[in-house]
C-alpha cells in the first residue's frame, strides 16, 4: 500500500529525531509540527526549527544564504545551527535545514502602519547587504534568476485552465476585470522588460508576505524563509510588498507613495506596469477554492487605482 506524503514526512522526521539523539546528542523535549515539513524542536540545548527539503541543493542554498547574511552583518536572519554541513543534515530521505527558533515573535500586520513601515526598512537593509553579496560572492551565481513575466504567464494559464473552479468562488465581473488587466500586462510586458533588466541586481527574498517578517517582544525584527531567493532587481520584492499592502490602504496610490522606500520605485515605468498585474488573485484563488471561500476585492477602488497607473504609463 502506498503511503501518503504526510506519513512519509512523519517517517523522515522520526529518522531526524533519531539522528539528532544518537549522533549529535540532542536531548529533545518537545516537537511541534508547524507544517507537514517544518518542525519547531525544543531540546535541552535550546530551541530550533527543522525544515525538510527533497533535494540537497535547495537546503544547501538556503543554508549558504543565511550564513552569508549573518557574516555580512544582517542579524535579522535566523542563524543556521552549527551541525552537519552548515546546518544541513540528511535523514529519512530528506535534507533538513536546522536554524535558530525566533522565540516570542509575532508576524507583522500590513494593516498596522508602523509594521508596514518597519518591514520596508528591514527589506532595504536586506537588499543593501545582498547587493554586496551578489557582487562579490561567486556562490551567489548558483541562485536562480527571477523571471517575472514567465511567472505571470504560468499563473495566468493555470488560472484560465481552472476557470470552472474559479467561477465558484469569484464574481464574474471580478473575473473579467482580472483577466482583462492580466491580458494587458502580458501583451505589453516586452515594452518594459529592458528597463527591468537594466536595474542592478541583488538577492531578492521572493516571498515578502507579512508572516515572513517577525517582531519579538523586545522589538527586534527578523526576516525568515528564503526559499524563493533569487538574483533580480530589488524592485521585485517592493512590487510584491506593495501588492500585498494595497488592500489595507484602500488601493490608494497617494497612500502608497507615502512609504518612502517605495517612492523611487514608483518613478519606474516597469514598476507601475507590474502593479497593474493582478498577482494577488492568481496567488490566492487556489487557497480560496480549497477552503470553499469567496475571493473578493474592492473592485471600484482597485479600478480607480489601475486606471491611474495606466494613465501614468501613457
Amino acid at each position: 500500500m502506498a503511503r501518503n506524503n504526510n506519513q512519509v514526512k512523519r517517517d523522515a522526521a522520526g529518522r531526524l529525531f533519531f539522528l539528532l539523539d544518537r549522533q549529535y546528542r540532542f536531548v529533545i523535549q518537545q516537537v511541534v509540527a508547524l507544517k507537514p515539513h517544518v518542525f519547531a524542536i525544543a531540546a535541552r540545548q535550546g530551541m530550533f526549527v527543522a525544515k525538510a527539503y527533497r533535494v540537497p541543493v535547495a537546503a544547501a542554498r538556503h543554508a549558504w544564504l543565511l550564513a552569508a547574511l549573518r557574516k555580512n552583518g544582517f542579524s535579522a536572519a535566523p542563524a543556521p545551527m552549527p551541525i552537519g554541513r552548515g546546518g544541513v543534515v540528511e535523514a529519512g530521505g530528506c535534507y533538513w535545514l536546522l536554524t535558530e527558533y525566533v522565540a516570542g515573535a509575532r508576524p507583522i500586520s500590513f494593516a498596522a502602519w508602523a509594521d508596514a513601515v518597519d518591514g520596508l526598512h528591514l527589506l532595504e537593509r536586506y537588499h543593501t547587504i545582498t547587493a554586496n553579496i551578489a557582487s562579490s560572492k561567486q556562490e551567489a551565481m548558483g541562485l536562480p534568476r527571477a523571471q517575472l513575466y514567465d511567472k505571470w504567464r504560468r499563473r495566468y494559464e493555470e488560472f484560465c485552465r481552472h476557470l470552472p473552479v474559479v467561477e465558484t468562488i469569484m464574481d464574474k465581473e471580478d473575473i473579467f476585470f482580472t483577466l482583462s488587466w492580466a491580458d494587458y500586462c502580458l501583451s505589453t510586458c516586452r515594452e518594459h522588460a529592458p528597463e527591468l533588466g537594466a536595474d542592478s541586481a541583488a538577492i531578492i527574498h521572493g516571498d515578502v508576505a507579512s508572516h515572513n517578517f517577525l517582531r519579538t517582544a523586545t522589538g527586534q525584527m527578523y526576516l525568515i524563509d528564503y526559499d524563493a531567493a533569487a538574483l533580480a532587481s530589488p524592485g521585485l520584492d517592493y512590487c510584491q510588498y506593495a501588492n500585498r499592502l494595497l488592500p489595507y490602504i484602500g488601493w490608494s496610490y497617494s497612500a502608497l507613495a507615502r512609504f518612502a522606500p517605495l517612492r523611487r520605485w514608483l518613478e519606474k515605468r516597469w514598476f507601475l506596469h507590474a502593479l497593474l498585474f493582478p498577482a494577488d488573485v492568481f496567488r490566492e484563488w487556489r487557497s480560496a477554492a480549497a477552503r470553499r471561500r469567496p475571493l473578493v476585492f474592492d473592485r471600484k477602488r482597485r479600478e480607480r487605482f489601475v486606471r491611474r497607473l495606466y494613465a501614468m504609463l501613457q
